[in-house]
Order: C-alpha cells, then structure tokens, then sequence
C-alpha cells in the first residue's frame, strides 16, 4: 500500500489521543502484523505511526521509506540511535512509543533538535501513563537496555489480551491514562523511601536546631563574659595604681573597694565558667545520644532495606517464571492453532478425494 493518498495513525493522533478501546484495537492489530514479519526472520526497522494506515477494518502495517530508515524518529529504540542495526527487539521498542502515544496524546521521548531528541531517547527515563496496568505492558516495551526488553511480540500480544479482558471488567483501569512523570526501575521502592527520607530529614533538621541553639546560648555567654573580663581588668589596672602610690591615704579605702569588687567580679566569672562547661557537657551528651538514636535507626533501616530487597528480588524470580509461563502458553496455544489448522487442511482434502 501507497505512503500517499492514505490516512496513517500519524494524521489521527494530531487530532488528539485515542480512546481505550480503540487504541487497544489497533494495538492488537499492529502486534499480529510485527508478529508476523518477525516470524518470517524480519524486522521492520522504522515503526512509525506515520506507517500504519487506517482503514475500515483497522490498521495496515506499511512498510517504511527507504531514505526514513536511517533517521532518528520518538520511536526509534536506543540501541539503533547508538549505531546498532534494528531488529525484532527495537520494533518491540516503536510499538510500545506508538501506543504510549496513542493512550496519552502525547510522544513519550521527543526533543526540539536531533540531538535533544537522541538524549532523551537514550537518557531519558520512561514516562508514566497514568496507569499502573498500561505502565506495567509498556514498561518492558520501553526498556532502554534490549537485553530487558520484552524478547518477543507473542509475549506482548498475550499482555495486550489480558490487559484488554481486565479493561473490559473494570474500565477504571485504563480511564485515568495520561502523561505523568517519570516511572524508573524501582520506582515503588523508592516512593516507600520518600516517608523515610522525610523522616530523617526533620529528625536532621530538629538536631541542627537544638545544637544551634546551644550554640547561641553559649555565644552570648562567651560575650558576656569578655565584657566582664574587661571590666574587671579596667579595675583591677585602677587597683593597682592605687596600690603603687606611697601616700594612699584617703585613697586606701578606695582601693580595697575596688580590689573587693574584683575579687566579686572573678567569683561571678567563675560561676559563668561553669554555666559554660555545663552547657558545653550537654551539647556534648545531645549530640552523643542523636549519633546512638541515629545509629541505631540506621540499623533498623538497613534491615528493612534488606527486607524489602529480598521481597524485590522474589518478586522479580516469580515475574520471570510467569514470563516463561507466558511464553510456554502462547507457544502451546500457537502450536494447537497449527495442528486444528493441519487436520482441518486434510480433513477437507480428503473429503474432496472422496467426492472425486
């Protein structure tokens, strides 16, 4: 079929984002079409919605230009923009972008130059539809890494049909679909560390301002006590030139004032010092017993980390078999197709042997 003279799924989606049902119709549709030329030990290097055309029935997969090949689309898979020939895998990677775009009306890797536009595709974290069910079929489409890319279209056809059956059962799950932010591996854990992080924060934050506030108290302590020492060393220079004159006389009584009034002035000194150390002492102890706290929520930290590792990790063992489950079933369910489509070829070559 024609480039020209064809309304593609490009035209359509300037119009806007297409509803649930009938994107998931087209999807369906273009994912047998990739199954096929993958089946047949081809890819089609270039999948664009600007080569899928729209039809009465659905969709035409169309083949790509020959000069278009080359160039770098929102669509295009990472490892083709680095320089890596397309394959089965990369057309695994054009289908996810088309039907991320087609459920939000909007491209999941675009940029304003070439350059912006390869960095995001090789860069740029994997946008979040708004749904965890679609994220969660168009994750493994968008991977950046081919190596964790969905491997084959039947695994995605058969995520596509149960997908569509639970939209159908609850249509809520595909309602709410729409361009979020960023949706990286590991995503859950780390919206559980967010309440943590919060956590230590304001546990920081309360630490810094009891310290800092010590450490005012104790300022103006220090200040004082200068303004004392000066004070009292201006007297105590005052005394000692009283002390020095022969003929004290009247002046005697002075002197010992002034001489009794430092020895007051160093006893308070004294007492100040003290307050000081004391405070000193405890800034000491707060900040000893927040290091213990601290410490010891630390551990307990690490150890849910660790928990919540092990979960990850057994989850992931369990996705990986139903993976192989998956696969196991399409290919079982591809092989009965096969066989029903063999007996029913004989079974009507026998039966016009028989009328001949």
């Amino acid at each position: 079929m024609p480039l020209t003279h064809t309304r593609t799924l490009a035209q359509r989606l300037r119009e806007g984002r297409l509803p649930v049902a009938e994107a998931f119709r087209y999807a369906m549709q273009r994912a047998e079409s990739l199954r096929q030329l993958h089946d047949a030990g081809k890819a089609h290097g270039a999948f664009t919605p600007a080569n899928v055309a729209l039809i009465a029935e659905g969709v035409v997969l169309m083949s790509a230009e020959e000069e278009s090949t080359g160039e770098s689309t929102p669509y295009t898979a990472p490892e083709v923009v680095l320089g890596s020939p397309a394959d089965a895998r990369s057309d695994i990677f054009g289908f996810g972008a088309v039907l991320f775009e087609m459920l939000t009306g909007r491209r999941a890797f675009d940029g304003e130059s070439r350059a912006t536009l390869e960095e995001n595709l090789t860069r740029a974290a994997t946008p979040s539809s708004g749904s965890m069910p679609v994220d969660r079929l168009l994750g493994p489409c968008l991977q950046k890494n081919p190596l964790l890319r969905s491997p084959r279209m039947q695994k995605v056809i058969m995520e596509l049909k149960l997908l569509s059956v639970a939209m159908r059962r609850a249509p809520s799950l595909g309602g709410g679909v729409q361009t979020g932010a960023p949706v990286a591996a590991g995503s859950a854990p780390a919206a559980e560390a967010q309440p943590l992080e919060s956590w230590l924060n304001a546990r920081l934050q309360l630490h810094e301002k009891a310290v800092s506030e010590m450490q005012r108290s104790t300022g103006e302590a220090v200040s004082s006590l200068k303004s004392q020492m000066a004070a009292l060393c201006s007297e105590l220079a005052l005394a000692r030139r009283y002390g020095e004159r022969p003929d004290r006389g009247p002046d005697a009584a002075a002197g010992a004032e002034v001489m009794a009034r430092v020895d007051r002035g160093f006893e308070v000194l004294n007492a100040r010092f003290a307050k000081i150390e004391c405070t000193v002492e405890e800034i000491r102890r707060h900040h000893s017993q927040f290091e213990h706290r601290l410490a010891a929520d630390l551990v307990d930290i690490e150890h849910g980390i660790k928990v919540q590792s092990a979960g990850v990790e057994s989850a992931r063992t369990a996705m990986a078999q139903t993976d192989d489950l998956v696969e196991r079933v399409v290919e079982a369910l591809e092989s009965l197709q096969t066989a029903v489509t063999v007996v029913q070829g004989e079974e009507a070559q026998h039966a016009s042997l028989t009328v001949n």
